[in-house]
């Protein structure tokens, strides 16, 4: 029986990923389908009778995948992609430094996981795993390092330009440095391997990263592209068109976000235009101010006539933003669902609208599996303290609080003296209108007084009751630190090259193993080091 929690009733949850998991009647006009088998069934006929670029995709797919060494099952999905009744289920993230974050793992074996399973459940429609290669985000801050055992390992440089571009000379004595670490792992070799394979024999971050994600899931035929190419940004001349000429992204959005601001909080907000311009290694905003559009951070602008002009000649410049990215994949993709995190999901869900203008298949939007890794030694602990299920993600100080109020003999119930305090002031007020109606402040102020003073003693008491069991606190702290790193959740900050080279490919076969492919749960998983 697996270890799971429904991610809707994890703390912290946002209200917009809660109510869309749970089928809030009110939010279901933000997307097309819900997830469930039926649905992927559905969303595939659907898309399978309104997408027109396979030939040109898989042209470009083939000559994007030419120098890897494909496995079978990664060539017969290629195959495959090319036949009318092949479909994706895609999920992306930006090309981190050695993966990045656990969860970038995570995200792309739910993806594979629920291709396996549609595939084993019928045959008439084929599902294809594909990662989307975030190749032109340029923030190279968010992704210029990972962290291995708690040690940060950071790739120091300045860059401006598509991160996909960036060269990886400067990368390796950063991991030069790393391989010393390895050297005492049973696994760690192999590790190495992997890394002088993509990283010391790619010349740029973009096929640095193709070759390593390659490398780690071949065996489950994941498909890969790179939107940054002219050829499939010609497909997308349309849609840039139209954010040029009638900002149709911002008008559409802007109406959506009128909508959900009500009830929920606002994961990205629309702008005029929805794109960059990339020109001299450099990524910059586009703006338009009485009909003249100015590439911000520069001295270039254009009138509408040469940027039309521009796009027509050289799509390859023009870079949607996050907002219209997932537009350009379901432009060039025959993709039904898209596999993302939570934020991911809070913005997809701000797109519907556009879609339907554009006459564009709505996916299925399916918040990805996480996965908490615990070893026997910390499970046992966890046990000792009844630390378990959804408790696990509370905040820390409330954790301990109860482990203090379970050990402390003398219990201050600080609820009783409230009640007992508050029904005192009740019955001066009730005698002070026979009295005096003018007492009332007077008694209020006294009230709040006596009630703030009985709260200090509570703070007092819990934190005498906490010094007097500082081992019991002092464990818990120890376990909480190593479990939740950095006070966040594992899986945003911990690498999974110190599992790798301990468990080698076997990790990411438990992995795989681990994910739920229909719910959006968190696995809490307990591993061998």
């Amino acid at each position: 029986m697996r270890n799971q929690i429904d991610i809707a009733e994890i703390f912290g949850t946002s209200l917009l990923i809660r109510d869309y998991l749970t089928k809030k009647e009110s939010l279901t006009t933000f997307y097309n389908r819900a997830f469930s088998y039926v649905n992927l069934v559905k969303q595939a006929q659907e898309k399978l009778a309104h997408y027109p670029y396979r030939k040109e995709l898989v042209t470009e797919i083939t000559s994007q995948l030419d120098k890897l060494a494909l496995t079978e099952k990664q060539k017969d999905n290629l195959y495959k992609l090319s036949l009318g009744n092949t479909v994706t289920i895609t999920t992306g993230h930006q090309l981190n430094l050695m993966t990045g974050p656990l969860y970038f793992l995570y995200k792309i074996l739910h993806t594979i996981k629920l291709c396996d399973s549609m595939n084993r459940q019928q045959n008439e429609i084929h599902f294809v795993p594909m990662f989307w290669m975030a190749t032109e985000d340029h923030d190279f801050k968010e992704i210029n390092h990972f962290y291995f055992r708690g040690e940060k390992i950071e790739w120091n440089e300045e860059h401006q330009d598509f991160v996909g571009e960036i060269s990886t000379s400067g990368g390796k004595k950063i991991l030069s440095d790393f391989s010393e670490k390895l050297k005492y792992f049973p696994n760690g070799k192999k590790l190495w391997e992997i890394i002088e394979k993509s990283y010391f024999s790619e010349n740029n971050l973009a096929d640095a990263t193709r070759v390593l994600v390659h490398e780690l899931f071949k065996e489950y035929g994941l498909l890969f592209i790179d939107g940054n190419n002219k050829t499939l940004k010609k497909l997308f001349i349309p849609y840039v068109r139209d954010d040029i000429k009638e900002q149709k992204s911002f008008h559409s959005i802007s109406q959506t976000v009128e909508k959900l601001k009500s009830d929920y909080k606002i994961q990205v907000n629309p702008r005029k235009i929805n794109f960059f311009y990339h020109e001299n290694q450099i990524r910059n905003r586009i703006d338009e101010t009485n009909g003249k559009y100015y590439i911000l951070g520069t001295c270039k602008n254009f009138n509408q006539k040469d940027i039309l002009e521009e796009l027509e000649n050289n799509p390859e410049k023009f870079s949607p933003n996050a907002l219209l990215r997932p537009v350009y994949q379901e432009v060039i993709l025959p993709n039904v669902a898209y596999i993302g995190g939570n934020a991911e999901i809070a913005y997809w869900l701000e797109l519907k609208h556009y879609f339907d203008i554009q006459n564009l298949p709505f996916p299925i939007l399916i918040p990805r599996n996480s996965i908490l890794l615990i070893t026997e030694n910390q499970k046992k602990k966890m046990d000792k303290f009844h630390w378990e299920g959804k408790e696990l993600f509370i905040p820390k100080e409330k954790i301990i609080q109860s482990l203090v109020e379970q050990c402390t003999t003398i219990k201050f119930d600080l609820s009783r003296y409230e009640k007992q305090l508050t029904d005192l002031f009740t019955d001066l007020l009730e005698k002070s209108v026979q009295t005096d109606p003018s007492w009332k402040d007077m008694i209020l102020a006294q009230q709040k007084k006596q009630l703030n003073g009985l709260e200090k003693i509570n703070k007092r008491f819990y934190k005498a009751e906490k010094l007097k069991h500082k081992e019991m606190v002092s464990n818990f702290e120890k376990l909480y630190s190593d479990l939740f790193p950095h006070g966040t959740w594992q899986e945003r900050i911990e690498n999974f090259s110190y599992y790798y080279a301990i468990m080698g490919i076997n990790f990411i076969n438990l992995l795989y193993k681990e994910i739920n492919e229909y719910e959006s749960v968190i696995n809490l998983s307990v591993i061998q080091e």
